[in-house]
C-alpha cells in the first residue's frame, strides 16, 4: 500500500513468480488491460510475453502481493478495526429484494436490487459484474438495470470480470459499481489507494459503488465437466452450496453431493485468502446459510450507507434484524478461515505471506477465535 510503481514497486516478472507461476492467481483480473501482455482465457489470467519492467502496476494492485491489513483499514475506513471476524461495519441486516429482483436472483436478489437502484438513480455510470450462465460465466459492464436482471444469481467458479472495470476507465467512463469476491473487492482498494501513474488506471473518482460478495472459495471450470457426467448431460440452471453441500438443480429435478465430492475443484489461492465477507466493501452480501429467501447485508462505509437508506426508501429492499443466535456462527465461519490460512501461510515457508497482521490484530484474532464456542 505505501509504495507506487515511481518507488521501485516490483513488476511483471515479479508477479509471475510470486503468484501466476505458484498458482496462488484469483482470477481477479485487474491485471488484465493494465498490461497488454497480461491475457485471460476463463479463469486463466497468464503473462504471454515479458514487458520488461522492472517495476509495474499490475504487481501493486495485485490482491495476492504483499497486503498490511492495518494500512488497508485506515485507508479505507479512517481508523482500524476492533472486529477481527467480520471487519468495521455499521449494521448488519437480513435483507431482500422487494422490487427488482430478477428471476435468477440468489436468495433474496439484494446485490442485483442494489446495483439497479444505483444505476437507475445515476449514482453509477455502470457496473462490474459477472455474467452469462452458470457453466459459461463471463465479465460484464452493465450500463442498465435490464443488463444487471440478466447477470443475477451465483457463478461458482473465478471469473476476472475486473478486466471490464480497466476497460470501462480506458473508455472514460468514472463512478463505475463493482459487484465482485472479496479478492476484487481487496484490488479494487488497492488500486484507489495507489497512486498509479495516469488517468488509465482505477482511481477513487474511477469507483462508484463497491459491493462485496461473501465467498469461501470459487472452483475450477473442470467442475462443470463433473456436474454434467453426474447430471447426464441435463441443463443445469441453478446451483447453489449451501452448508450440507453443492445442490445444482436441472429441469427435470434437483441433484446434491457432498462438500467432498467437490473439494477437488477449489482453487489454491482460495486457500491463502484471508477475507470471506468482502471486508473493504461498501456492502457487503451474502447468503444467510439459514433461511434461502434473505441475504446477509454488511453495511461498512457511508457510501454503503447511503445506498442502503435509500434503497429502503424507495422500497426496493426490506430489511429484518439479524438474529443474535446467528451472528456467533457467522463470526466462527469467518475467524476459522482466518486462522487456517494463517496456519498455512506459517507452514508453508516458501510462501510470500502476502498477508502483514499488525501484532495487536493477531492478538485479537487469537483471543476471538478462542473465546467463540467451538
Amino acid at each position: 500500500m505505501e509504495r507506487g510503481c515511481e518507488f521501485g514497486m516490483p513488476g511483471q516478472e515479479q508477479l509471475q513468480k510470486e503468484v501466476m507461476d505458484r498458482d496462488l492467481c484469483s482470477s481477479c483480473g485487474i491485471c488484465v488491460g493494465l498490461c497488454p501482455y497480461i491475457k485471460t482465457v476463463r479463469d486463466r489470467v497468464k503473462v504471454i510475453y515479458p514487458c520488461g519492467h522492472e517495476d509495474g502496476t499490475c504487481y501493486m494492485v495485485c490482491p495476492k502481493t504483499p497486503t498490511n491489513i492495518g494500512n488497508m483499514d485506515r485507508a479505507v475506513f479512517g481508523r482500524e478495526r476492533e472486529d477481527q471476524a467480520l471487519g468495521l461495519f455499521s449494521g448488519i441486516y437480513y435483507a431482500r429484494a422487494l422490487t427488482g429482483k430478477p428471476g435468477g436472483a440468489q436468495y433474496g436478489g439484494a446485490a442485483s436490487a442494489l446495483t439497479g437502484l444505483a444505476l437507475r438513480e445515476g449514482l453509477i455510470s455502470s457496473a462490474v459484474l459477472t455474467g452469462g450462465d452458470i457453466k459459461s460465466p463471463r465479465p460484464v459492464l452493465a450500463r442498465d438495470a435490464d443488463t444487471v436482471a440478466r447477470c443475477a444469481g451465483s457463478k461458482y467458479t473465478g471469473v476476472p470480470s475486473l478486466l471490464e472495470l480497466n476497460r470501462a476507465i480506458r473508455d472514460g467512463l468514472t463512478d463505475i459499481g463493482v459487484v465482485g469476491r472479496p479478492c476484487q473487492v481487496v484490488a479494487v482498494r488497492k488500486s484507489q489507494q495507489g497512486n498509479l501513474p495516469g488517468p488509465q488506471y482505477p482511481s477513487s473518482s474511477g469507483i462508484g459503488l463497491v459491493l462485496g460478495l461473501f465467498c469461501f472459495w470459487s472452483l475450477a471450470p473442470e467442475l462443470y465437466g463433473f456436474l454434467q457426467l453426474e447430471t447426464g448431460g441435463e441443463e443445469i440452471v441453478k446451483m447453489d452450496i449451501p452448508v450440507e453441500g453443492p445442490v445444482a438443480y436441472t429441469r427435470a429435478g434437483k441433484y446434491s453431493w457432498q462438500l467432498e465430492d467437490i473439494r477437488t475443484f477449489i482453487k489454491k489461492s482460495c486457500n491463502t485468502c484471508f477475507d470471506s465477507t468482502s471486508e473493504y466493501a461498501d456492502i457487503s452480501v451474502g447468503s444467510t446459510e439459514h433461511d434461502p429467501v434473505w441475504n446477509t447485508l454488511i453495511i461498512r462505509t457511508g457510501k454503503g450507507l447511503d445506498i442502503f437508506n435509500l434503497a429502503l426508501q424507495k422500497g426496493v429492499i426490506e430489511i429484518r434484524e439479524y438474529p443474535p443466535e446467528r451472528l456467533p456462527l457467522l463470526r466462527r465461519a469467518a475467524l476459522g478461515k482466518k486462522m487456517r490460512v494463517l496456519s498455512l501461510l506459517e507452514k508453508d515457508l516458501g510462501n510470500t505471506g502476502y498477508i502483514t497482521l499488525p501484532e495487536k490484530y493477531r492478538r485479537d484474532l487469537e483471543t476471538q477465535w478462542g473465546g467463540i464456542n467451538q
